[in-house]
């Protein structure tokens, strides 16, 4: 396990060997955040507040992926939890969620910011990907509102899920991944059944899960088994735990297993033993720290 004593945020830029047909390298950034978290409170916060509270982590967001995409970046993961943290109830989580579309609606947020209603994280995290052109994993929340007759819909009746969104180099939303495999999140939902999420590039085909997922065989070994995906991407807020479960150790054991690329960031929070961002790569031939 890496550690380190230092509240500063870590990005990695790789150079992959993938064997695709357009572009056998890619450069990608993980990004390791420390994450602003709000004041512990069992009152939900309005709206405009948990806005400003994520705008402060995007805008640290913001200086990562700037500077992954100077460095001839590609693609940048950021960690699960990234724009709020993880202590929430389903009632203290719901001012941070949007309403996120299935990507089959073609949509670029930073361009039409209002189609889909109340969506300005979407947007700003769109703009991101658009103005550096860069592809963006970010992790946030999504609300999907359920038949409160239906016996699965929760009270407040809506679905709650920790999910993954992926915006292209022109700021399209092009994945969607709902967590599957949740681990101490009572403010989220499982969805009914395991999403397997790909996406197509010019340099490789991806395929996303998140943090606990990495331990069970769906979605993570069926994404890569059956659907052959070149990379796997990886955010996560892992707690490094011995002498089993540190990050570096179990994640580079499933890539090798799996023999994918993985790319895997992760929080910073020494307190709690989050540390580490890793990149597996198939073929290494040189990574550059920024």
């Amino acid at each position: 396990m890496i550690t380190s004593s230092f509240q500063a945020s870590v990005a990695v830029c790789a150079l992959v060997i993938l064997h695709v047909s357009a572009l056998d390298t890619f450069i990608a950034a993980v990004y390791e955040h420390p994450v602003l978290r709000p004041k512990a409170t069992e009152t939900p916060v309005s709206r405009d507040d948990a806005l400003l509270h994520m705008n402060k982590n995007i805008d640290i967001l913001e200086r990562a992926i700037q500077q992954a995409a100077a460095q001839g970046a590609q693609i940048i993961v950021t960690p699960e939890d990234a724009l709020y943290g993880w202590k929430f109830t389903r009632e203290t989580i719901f001012p941070y969620l949007e309403d996120i579309q299935d990507p089959r609606v073609a949509w670029i947020p930073c361009q039409d910011p209002h189609r889909f209603g109340d969506t300005p994280v979407q947007a700003r995290l769109s703009c991101l990907a658009k103005n550096n052109s860069i592809y963006v994993l970010a992790n946030i929340g999504d609300k999907k509102p359920c038949n409160s007759h239906k016996s699965t819909c929760p009270p407040n009746g809506y679905y709650q899920y920790n999910t993954n969104v992926v915006y292209d180099a022109k700021g399209q939303l092009v994945a969607r991944y709902h967590k599957y495999n949740l681990y101490s999140e009572p403010q989220f939902d499982a969805p009914e059944n395991p999403e397997l999420v790909t996406f197509n590039t010019a340099f490789g085909k991806f395929g996303i899960f998140t943090c606990f997922d990495i331990l069970f065989h769906d979605p993570a070994v069926t994404l890569v088994k059956d659907l052959q995906v070149d990379t796997i991407l990886f955010p996560t807020a892992w707690i490094n735990v011995l002498p089993l479960l540190t990050a570096i150790e179990f994640h580079s054991a499933w890539a090798m297993g799996m023999r994918v690329n993985l790319l895997a960031a992760n929080i910073h929070h020494v307190q709690q033993n989050m540390t580490v961002v890793f990149m597996h790569q198939i073929r290494p031939k040189y990574s550059i720290m920024i």
